[in-house]
């Protein structure tokens, strides 16, 4: 999901871009019928301009799957906890509330733990935070899950500052190098911005020296390998001009070219994350809290 640092959390302590886990490939199943509103195509004069229905419905089509896949049967209109494997080692659960059924995801171990809450009618946020406090949990934090219905244009900015980054090229490796050890672990970490294991998409927003004023990068997003996952960091010293919405401004026009969805994740309390999403057209589709048990 997205990121505008501004003192966020992130993974255990609330990840900015799937905030409980970096959940790869997972396999389809079945989808809840109450989640199966019918995608409209709309009057929109490029594929790359799906309804709002269609985008919102193909996010919650994902996450059905993925949870179906998990628990290896249907959701039911009531609560579901959903052991992962891929979650394994993880201290966190997180709720989705997706209408008439709500989503638990956790690792097997916590499983037990939650059993109670299985079953239960569909429990809201406030109601998932209150009984995992109460079954001896910490509260994380809120995440808010946006898609984007709307073709973007690219900025407006002067196109040599806009430069398409390669993250196995050794210039761009070390321009990037430069640019992280200039931002705070905590900004990094947001971010996951990890200089082993780029994400495949990169866009950068370049300084008059040359040197990476802005960063946005994406890869295909966990639950539906056609959306990118959106995330951007901007050089401490260069905040407050408005370059973080530039730089993700480009990235989506690039990517929307190719055919690509856009998703963009971020805490609630990121303020400056969400002023960009917001500012782009992105669309709330889905509020998610953690709950720490350790």
């Amino acid at each position: 999901g997205g990121v505008y640092p501004l003192g966020g959390c992130n993974s255990e302590s609330w990840g900015a871009r799937e905030c409980e886990a970096r959940k790869r490939g997972r396999p389809g199943g079945r989808r809840v019928s109450h989640l199966r509103r019918a995608a409209t195509g709309g009057d929109s004069e490029s594929v790359n301009a799906p309804s709002p229905i269609s985008v919102r419905q193909r996010y919650a089509d994902a996450i059905t799957r993925s949870a179906e896949s998990d628990l290896g049967a249907p959701l039911v209109e009531a609560t579901n906890v959903v052991a992962a494997a891929d979650r394994g080692g993880s201290t966190a659960a997180v709720a989705y509330p997706l209408g008439a059924c709500t989503v638990i995801w956790c690792a097997a171990e916590l499983r037990p733990s939650l059993s109670e809450l299985d079953g239960r009618p569909a429990l809201g946020l406030d109601e998932f935070v209150q009984a995992g406090l109460d079954l001896g949990g910490k509260l994380v934090g809120f995440g808010h899950h946006r898609v984007l219905s709307d073709e973007l244009a690219a900025p407006s900015i002067d196109p040599a500052r806009l430069v398409v980054l390669d993250r196995h090229d050794p210039g761009d490796i070390a321009r990037i190098a430069a640019f992280v050890a200039d931002c705070a672990d905590d900004d990094l970490d947001e971010a996951e911005l990890d200089r082993e294991q780029l994400d495949p998409v990169i866009v950068a927003v370049l300084a008059v020296d040359g040197a990476i004023a802005a960063y946005a990068c994406a890869r295909p997003w966990s639950f539906d390998g056609d959306f990118d996952d959106i995330a951007v960091i901007v050089h401490p010293e260069r905040r407050g001009d408005g370059l973080a919405t530039i730089a993700v401004r480009a990235l989506i026009a690039r990517q929307q070219r190719a055919g690509r969805l856009m998703f963009y994740n971020c805490d609630v309390e990121n303020r400056g994350s969400n002023a960009v999403a917001e500012s782009l057209g992105f669309e709330l589709v889905c509020t998610v809290a953690a709950v720490s048990f350790t």
